[in-house]
C-alpha cells in the first residue's frame, strides 16, 4: 500500500474535502415525532435502533441521542466506562461524534450524545464520487483514533451517518466494549485490524451503493462503477487489495490510498483552503 501522505498532500486533501461552508447541525430543530416516554429529565421521541432514541432535555435546547446501558452496574465497571468515554472524547476529529456523558435515571444508566441529522449507510444512496471523499474522511478519522490508542470495535453501516453536504460522521466509538463491560461481559480492547476490515467493506458500500450484507453474501466481487479514467484503475487496485492483500491493509493504508484517489479526481472544487481546519478547530474548542 502507499506510505503516509506528506503534509503538503494532506493540505491539498483538506482543500478537496472542504465544503462551500461550515456545516450547521440543526440542533435547535424539533424532533420528528411525538413523545414516547420520559427518562429522568430526558424525553424520548423517535426510536433510532436497539435501546436508542432521539431525545430532548427539559433544560437544554437541541436534539440528542439516548442509548440505554446496563442496570445498576458495579461502581468499578462504571468507573472504567467513564474512563473509556474520556479517552474517546480526547479524539479531536470532527468526524467522530463522542458520547457526552453517562447519566442515570433510577436504576437505568444511559449515554447521551449529539444528534446528527442524515441517513446512515443502510439508507444512504449518494453518488460514488461523494462516497470516495466520505471514505477518505472516515479513514483519516479512524487513523486519528488509532493513534490515540482507541479502536471503534463495531464499525457498521448503522453507525456511519452522511449529512446533506456529503460529510460523514462516526458514532458509537467503543460503545460495544463499554456496554459489555458494564454488563459484566468483560472483553479485551477492540482490535484495530477489525476496524480496517470493516472499513474496507464500507469502502465498497460507498463506491458501489450496495449495502455490506449484499456485498458479503455475493459470490462475485461487487461491480465497481466507472467514475473517471484517471482514478478507475486506482479504485480497482484498492478493491483488489482489500480482498487479497497479505498482510491486509491498515486504516492508515486505506486513508493514504483513498487520499491519492481523491487528489486525482478532476474538476474538484479547491477553494476555501481553511474551511476544514476551521471546522476541526471549532470542534476541538467545543470539546475542550
Amino acid at each position: 500500500m502507499t506510505s503516509q501522505l506528506p503534509d503538503s498532500q494532506l493540505r491539498k486533501l483538506q482543500r478537496l474535502v472542504a465544503s462551500a461552508r461550515l456545516p450547521e447541525r440543526p440542533l435547535r430543530s424539533q424532533p420528528e415525532e411525538g413523545v414516547g416516554a420520559c427518562l429522568g429529565s430526558y424525553t424520548l421521541h423517535r426510536p433510532l435502533g436497539p435501546r436508542t432514541w432521539e431525545a430532548t432535555h427539559e433544560k437544554h435546547v437541541g436534539r440528542l441521542v439516548v442509548r440505554l446501558l446496563a442496570k445498576d452496574p458495579p461502581p468499578d465497571r462504571l468507573q472504567r466506562a467513564v474512563s473509556d468515554l474520556k479517552s474517546i472524547a480526547r479524539i479531536t476529529s470532527p468526524i467522530i461524534v463522542a458520547n457526552q456523558r453517562v447519566s442515570r435515571a433510577g436504576s437505568i444508566h444511559f449515554l447521551t450524545r449529539e444528534f446528527i441529522p442524515g441517513p446512515n449507510l443502510i439508507e444512504w444512496k449518494g453518488p460514488p464520487r461523494t462516497g470516495l471523499f466520505a471514505f477518505y474522511q472516515l479513514a483519516r478519522a479512524l487513523q486519528s483514533a488509532h493513534d490515540r490508542g482507541v479502536a471503534h470495535g463495531d464499525l457498521t453501516p448503522h453507525n456511519i451517518i452522511i449529512d446533506d453536504a456529503g460529510r460523514p460522521f462516526i458514532t458509537d466509538v467503543g460503545l460495544r466494549r463499554i456496554g459489555r463491560n458494564l454488563a459484566g461481559q468483560t472483553q479485551g480492547h477492540p482490535d484495530p485490524a477489525i476496524d480496517a476490515a470493516d472499513l474496507g467493506t464500507l469502502f465498497l458500500t460507498l463506491v458501489t451503493g450496495k449495502v455490506p450484507a449484499e456485498i458479503l453474501r455475493s459470490s462475485v466481487p461487487a461491480a465497481l462503477p466507472p467514475i473517471d479514467p484517471k482514478v478507475d484503475p486506482l479504485i480497482r487496485n484498492l478493491a483488489s487489495k482489500l480482498l487479497v492483500a497479505n498482510p491486509p491493509p491498515t486504516v492508515r493504508d486505506l486513508a493514504d490510498a483513498a487520499g491519492v484517489i481523491c487528489q486525482k479526481l478532476p474538476n474538484t472544487e479547491t477553494s476555501k483552503i481553511e474551511l476544514l481546519q476551521r471546522f476541526e478547530k471549532k470542534s476541538g474548542e467545543q470539546k475542550g
